[in-house]
């Protein structure tokens, strides 16, 4: 089992400028790998890989790399062809681009080149090849093996590790007792089957008035300038302030279900086709269901809970009662049935969603 972590790194400026020259190398050699790739008329991955001890040899500055860190980026070059290649069957779409200055973030330690060395403190030393010891504030402890590190560097200037660990522990599957059932909305980001819901904090809402300032304030700065790259940081950060508070709650929100419930249901809605809808789909994004699915789904797999995705059609027509189709418009927020079942609109559906998880649950049990 493979798990990720992602930890905060505080380089001093010395490192920090390695780290920049490491990633601007790494960038380099994407496009140089990329032009061999657009001059063959056969694919030959060999030939392109070989390219890399030429490449060290007309710019020694190519040997202040890793050599796995650049090898790595052969690996991403052909990560991206099998993308772009998968993207084809669906529409139609360009080739590959050329990385330019600003559009590169990461870089790759994969197998070997690093060490992460035990202080005693709250910020440990991680090591990397060519580049040098970064203090890194480790707040998960890494039990098994690491198999991969790769550093980003944010927009804010700030820079992070994730880390790839392997452990070989087998997670046992915990017996079924409890079983819920969510409704994601709106208004309430969530409504489950026990009747709890909680209202949609809409994080974009709270922050719109401070970004609207402050990119005004960058739109006001002469272009190129430090006053305009001072604007740009502000934003920036601005923006991640956003972000860490949305993926907060979400975090807090996904492992509530988890400590709480065996087995947890959410409908499959295909996010991608309900953000065309010009007047939701600002609040779509903003929600993250997609995001929220994600927490859930690996927080129940490393926990040994079971995590069921449930087809959305007809779960807010038909009745969790009797299964009768009952008609209902958007706006329509109540459920009546003609059995006698009243409750609001969301609630049926989390009691439906349940109805086919146990439904589900049956079936895997009886196979």
């Amino acid at each position: 089992m493979q798990i990720t972590h992602k930890f905060r790194l505080y380089p001093n400026k010395q490192t920090e400028a390695k780290m920049l020259e490491t990633l601007e190398i790494c960038r380099q050699t994407y496009n140089n790998l990329l032009g061999e790739l657009n001059n063959q008329k056969v694919i030959d991955k060999a030939r392109i890989q070989g390219i890399l001890p030429d490449i060290k040899i007309c710019e020694p500055k190519f040997k202040q790399v890793y050599s796995k860190t650049l090898q790595y980026e052969c690996y991403r070059l052909f990560s991206n062809l099998r993308a772009l290649a998968k993207s084809k069957e669906k529409r139609k779409v360009g080739r590959l681009r050329f990385k330019s200055k600003g559009w590169f973030k990461t870089f790759t330690y994969n197998q070997s080149g690093f060490k992460l060395i035990p202080t005693g403190k709250r910020c440990q030393t991680l090591h990397l090849s060519k580049i040098g010891e970064i203090p890194i504030r480790c707040h998960r402890n890494i039990k098994g093996k690491i198999k991969q590190i790769t550093i980003k560097h944010y927009a804010s200037g700030t820079w992070y590790a994730s880390i790839i660990e392997e452990r070989k522990e087998n997670i046992e599957k915990k017996q079924i007792n409890k079983v819920v059932g969510i409704d994601l909305g709106l208004n309430d980001i969530v409504y489950d089957s026990e009747g709890n819901k909680l209202e949609n904090p809409r994080h974009l809402k709270k922050h719109t008035e401070r970004l609207a300032l402050l990119q005004r304030n960058m739109s006001k700065k002469k272009k190129n300038s430090n006053n305009r790259n001072k604007a740009r940081l502000k934003l920036t950060r601005q923006y991640e302030k956003l972000t860490n508070a949305r993926d907060d709650f979400l975090h807090k929100l996904s492992r509530y279900y988890i400590n709480n419930y065996d087995a947890i249901s959410m409908e499959d809605l295909q996010i991608n086709n309900m953000v065309h809808n010009k007047y939701l789909s600002k609040s779509i994004l903003d929600a993250s269901w997609g995001k929220l699915r994600q927490f859930i789904s690996y927080k129940a797999e490393n926990a040994g809970k079971l995590f069921i995705t449930i087809n959305p059609h007809g779960t807010t027509q038909r009745c969790s009662r009797c299964g009768n189709k009952v008609e209902k418009k958007l706006w329509n927020r109540e459920h009546k049935c003609s059995c006698g079942f009243e409750a609001p609109r969301d609630y049926n559906s989390a009691l439906e969603i349940k109805n086919l998880c146990l439904q589900k649950i049956g079936q895997e049990l009886s196979e």
